[in-house]
């Protein structure tokens, strides 16, 4: 009996069991994200301005070279690093403080994680759309009218128009829907912590600050490094809130490297160009996650040492 289990589970770690096991994600990423990621590499190196494929010129560098001389290029890269930062800076740090406020509550954590998790359910576009009406700086704009009820005519802004003030309103939605989903998985990481830890800390004379920094940082910090590749992925592939909320302008001040892509694909179109400012955000976001899980590797290895 027992060597029947043991080969059971022999099984299931076998190079075949593991493979067919990964063979369903695999597949659909391949099918959804890698193939159309190698295909517009492909468009990226022609000159297609729309019709037959089999016509267009092959360019090759010609495309990546253009957006060195594109002025639109580094503000949209510029944009992407502003939502990154705003990501690092404040949506992970605020969702582990929530996190662990909610994993110390004896009553209504349940209720807190539902309301908390609500706006990560909603759809982006709804979310963009709601944001564009509060940010509106016309008559009926939600945040200017709470300003002027409150006195406060001096804060009123034109929100979505007016540089400086454009590229925040388009990213602070983008990281605040975020929060709720990440905090559950802050959540699940901390609730896995071993109470022998805390309790061994406590007999040492730690409180509650020293057992946050001394033991429950440590003890995710293999989730918190997921959790900024994830975050990193995203900043790169947002285009939803500045394509809904401003349609990337105004004069392309909040656009990012997508929507500025799908503007040149869509309005411009020009394929191949803007297939290539596609390529350099997958290109980017390949360098960034490589360097990020580096970096965690390395410091988890200096502190293990």
């Amino acid at each position: 009996m027992k060597s029947r289990y043991r080969g059971r589970v022999g099984s299931y770690g076998s190079p075949i069991g593991i493979f067919l096991f990964l063979l369903p994600g695999v597949g659909v990423y391949t099918a959804l994200m890698l193939y159309p990621s190698l295909l517009s590499l492909y468009y990226s190196v022609l000159e297609w301005e729309g019709g037959p494929l089999s016509i267009a010129p092959f360019v090759g560098l010609a495309n990546f070279q253009q957006m060195f001389q594109d002025p639109f290029v580094p503000l949209a890269l510029s944009n992407n690093a502003r939502l990154l930062s705003a990501n690092w800076v404040l949506l992970l740090p605020l969702a582990l403080a929530l996190a662990y406020v909610l994993s110390r509550l004896r009553r209504g954590a349940s209720l807190y994680r539902f309301l908390f998790y609500i706006p990560v359910i909603l759809p982006a576009a709804t979310m963009a759309l709601m944001w564009r009406f509060a940010f509106s700086g016309s008559g009926y704009g939600l945040l200017n009218n709470i300003l002027r009820l409150l006195g406060r005519e001096s804060l009123v802004r034109p929100w979505l128009s007016a540089d400086g003030v454009v590229q925040w309103t388009t990213t602070f939605p983008a990281s605040w829907q975020s929060v709720g989903f990440y905090m559950v998985i802050f959540l699940a990481a901390l609730v896995g912590i071993p109470e022998e830890y805390y309790e061994a800390a406590a007999i040492d004379g730690a409180n509650h600050w020293q057992q946050l920094i001394y033991v429950t940082l440590p003890s995710i910090r293999g989730v918190y490094v997921s959790a900024m590749i994830l975050t990193l992925q995203g900043a790169l592939g947002a285009f939803i809130y500045p394509l809904l909320m401003t349609k990337g302008g105004p004069l392309h001040l909040s656009e990012t490297l997508i929507s500025y892509s799908l503007y040149l694909l869509w309005e411009k179109k020009t394929w191949g160009y803007g297939s290539a400012v596609a390529t350099l955000s997958f290109l980017l976001g390949i360098i960034a996650v490589a360097l990020v899980w580096r970096f965690g590797r390395q410091r988890e290895a200096l502190l293990y040492r």
